[in-house]
């Protein structure tokens, strides 16, 4: 039986469900942003959208140094040692989510911000362990290969959140810091859904001894994931300072159109890591390749379907969504899918090296495509502005596609020939003796 084949015997439904869960993951998150907006002035929303850009970094710096391991190294673990390991890699989290929300409060309480967004940080280091452990537990089953039980974990906090946030808009609260407890307090809340589920108690004692364990993988991961928003950032910022603001929301606009593609690239790496671990002992070299194949042509195909109905659709329909950003939109929008596209082919090799512990060897990739990412973008904004920006970024995806496979094909050989006896080892059993 081949790999796709085992794969759509024992993980489709559990595709189903990661895909599921990233749905209702990024809808809930959505919804609680335009209530929010909706509640506050603008400026005070902006300020909310501090306080939510440093939640996303805390949580993927955290994903990469406790939560991601877990999936690429003990997917195929059995029950106690994958206890043993949840244990420390979701203690780890409570401890620096703790020591990270004491900073914040500090920051708060100390520095001379504005009062609303002094208000928010402090709200924000009081809710943080709750934010993470939330989204620990959903790492850590979809790790144990249990996304149904993160889909209710993710719903649970998703009714819990919009409930609270919904009562504060019927009482008419405009303040930042109530939403942003609201927010993380029903995270906390809808964390004991995932510590029920793994029946598992996270050890902050074992902390520093998972950070020694998998610091072969950290050293590499936690990196990676600074340089990919750093490089994200930078770009956007070289931006809008040479082409100016509305180039940048142009292209923000655009992004927002193609999220159901990012959201089925999300669920399906978040699926196929754990699946193609699990299996890579018995994985060879050509079901690696058709793997990679298969998810990123799946991953391309959506994107170009989804992002090309937006062509079609009549003036008015993006107008009805976007309002005035849409003229600048609609005409990044092309070199935006043709982008996408080529992001979405390396999905495939990526979730391919991840599974086999090719972090070392993403972190170049990525290196490069982060230099790309700035360097092309920056020139297409001095030449063509947003437009030129946008096609800078399709060549950064598209100049690096070829390499995510050929590096992907070379790390799962390398792997394989690694494990594999040497002629001089192989050979008929040696007589007894006499």
């Amino acid at each position: 039986m081949g790999l796709l084949a085992k794969l759509r015997s024992g993980g489709m439904t559990r595709s189903l469900w990661n895909i599921g869960d990233q749905l209702i993951s990024s809808g809930n998150n959505f919804l609680v942003q335009i209530v929010i907006a909706k509640s506050v002035s603008d400026d005070d929303f902006g300020t909310f959208a501090i306080v939510f850009s440093i939640f996303s970094v805390a949580i993927g710096f955290f994903r990469a140094l406790s939560t991601t391991p877990l999936g690429m190294r003990f997917a195929d673990a059995d029950d106690r040692e994958f206890g043993r390991v949840t244990s420390a890699s979701v203690g780890l989290t409570f401890t620096g989510s703790v020591l990270l929300g004491l900073v914040l409060v500090a920051a708060g309480l100390l520095y001379p911000f504005p009062t609303v967004l002094g208000h928010s940080l402090i709200a924000l280091g009081v809710i943080l362990p709750g934010l993470l452990l939330q989204d620990a537990w959903r790492q850590v089953l979809f790790a144990r290969l249990r996304p149904a039980a993160a889909c209710l974990l993710d719903g649970t906090w998703g009714v819990l959140q919009l409930v609270a946030v919904l009562l504060l808009f019927a009482q008419g609260v405009s303040s930042v810091s109530a939403y942003v407890v609201a927010w993380g307090g029903a995270a906390l809340a809808a964390s004991f859904v995932g510590f029920a589920s793994m029946r598992t108690r996270p050890r902050p004692a074992a902390a520093l001894t998972w950070l020694r364990e998998q610091s072969s993988l950290t050293r590499y991961l936690v990196p990676e994931y600074v340089l990919l928003q750093s490089g994200a950032q930078i770009a956007i910022l070289v931006v809008a300072a040479v082409a100016g603001t509305a180039a940048a929301g142009s292209l923000r606009g655009a992004n927002m159109l193609t999220v159901p593609a990012t959201i089925l690239s999300t669920g399906l790496m978040s699926f196929a890591v754990p699946e193609l671990a699990r299996r890579r002992a018995r994985t060879s070299l050509r079901q690696w390749t058709v793997a990679a194949w298969v998810i990123s042509g799946l991953v391309a195909t959506t994107g170009v379907v989804w992002g090309s109905l937006f062509l079609m659709l009549p003036d008015s329909v993006g107008l009805y969504v976007l309002g005035d950003s849409w003229a600048g939109t609609r005409e990044v929008l092309v070199p935006i899918i043709v982008g996408q596209a080529g992001s979405a082919l390396s999905v495939g090799p990526a979730a391919v090296l991840y599974a086999s512990e090719g972090a070392k060897v993403t972190i170049r990739l990525h290196t490069v495509y982060a230099i790309l990412l700035i360097g092309l973008s920056t020139l297409g904004a001095v030449l063509w502005g947003a437009v030129g920006t946008a096609w800078g970024m399709a060549g950064a995806f598209w100049f690096t596609v070829p390499w995510w496979f050929l590096a992907a094909r070379r790390h799962v050989r390398r792997s394989a020939e690694a494990v594999a006896p040497r002629p001089d080892e192989v050979g008929e059993p040696a007589a007894p003796h006499a």
